[in-house]
């Protein structure tokens, strides 16, 4: 069953606001020669099922969540991170010039894209998914528009305060002078000339999908530095979520009717046993694995009729 001309470009237009295209922007390689654990401490264990997968083209009940943008638009990277580190940095003002010593705290990482019909398992098992995929009797009765241009790969990196009383967030901030000591720091000798991407830096066409039989991963890996500054020097447990790790989403319909959109990101708990006195990342100590989860947005959408568009169902009613 096909629905209208009109109705289709009210798809079109919802999964555009829940997928944000940018322009796209070429990336140089960062090439790093070096064993795929050293010096990073934790990586993610990747998680999608087949319900991620297929995304739109699945009929959705009523109440059930909408999962997005599913096969073949769908991507997914794994990230590897070295814990929270400290740096203390002669920091100059922009436009006070004024230079003075700060504590800045800063992760580094890296991200590999794979391939996600690598989770299925052998080859017998990728190749029934494969088939599943491309099944034509699950291609949705909500026919979209072909995708204009490619998905970005925009990482983003929270920091949030644990502690009791009031949480404190911190957003990842772009400081080419503070960039420029930890990559002295970090990379001098692995790779002098290796520079990782900052947040705004690393908004860049997606990079080449990597199987995990591939011998030289790492050939194809994109190293970055999330910095945060002035966190408050009394924070004993936080958590960091990272963002831009996929593209896949989710929408759900809440009980007054507005739809709530939510990434899946990548979250990691961090503890400091010590106090606001001679901070030390020695006391910085990794709580449990990174987990998968999806993080609901601040903003949602309100569009007249949206679940039952995105959820395929044959009761849904004609956009106007």
């Amino acid at each position: 069953m096909m629905i209208s001309c009109d109705r289709r470009k009210f798809a079109k237009t919802l999964l555009a606001i829940a997928c944000m295209p940018a322009c796209i922007s070429i990336a140089k390689a960062q090439v790093l020669k070096a064993p795929l654990n050293q010096g990073f401490a934790a990586s993610s264990s990747i998680r999608m099922n087949v319900d991620e997968m297929l995304g739109p083209r699945l009929p959705r009940a009523a109440g059930e969540s909408i999962f997005g943008p599913g096969y073949p638009e769908l991507w997914i990277s794994e990230i590897q991170f070295k814990p929270v580190r400290m740096l203390r940095v002669a920091v100059t003002d922009p436009r006070t010039k004024k230079t003075e010593k700060e504590l800045v705290w800063y992760m580094v990482y890296r991200l590999i894209r794979r391939d996600y019909l690598d989770l299925a398992g052998d080859e017998s098992a990728r190749e029934n998914l494969q088939r599943r995929l491309d099944d034509v009797d699950v291609d949705p009765r909500n026919k979209l528009d072909p995708i204009r241009s490619q998905t970005l790969v925009m990482p983003r990196f929270i920091l949030r305060t644990k502690d009791e009383g009031e949480e404190q967030t911190y957003e990842d901030e772009v400081n080419h002078q503070i960039e420029k000591i930890v990559r002295q720091r970090e990379f001098r000798r692995a790779a002098k000339d290796l520079v990782p991407y900052n947040s705004v830096h690393a908004m860049r066409e997606l990079p080449k999908m990597v199987s995990v039989e591939d011998p030289s991963p790492l050939q194809h890996a994109r190293y970055g530095v999330a910095i945060w500054r002035h966190v408050d020097p009394t924070t004993d447990f936080f958590e960091v979520d990272m963002y831009g790790m996929s593209n896949a989403y989710r929408i759900t319909e809440s009980a007054d009717g507005k739809l709530e959109v939510a990434d899946k990101a990548v979250r990691q708990q961090f503890r400091r046993p010590g106090d606001d006195i001679d901070e030390s990342e020695r006391e910085i100590r990794l709580v449990g694995n990174p987990e998968w989860l999806y993080l609901t947005r601040e903003s949602t959408i309100e569009v007249p009729n949206a679940i039952s568009v995105l959820s395929n169902r044959r009761d849904a009613p004609q956009a106007e």
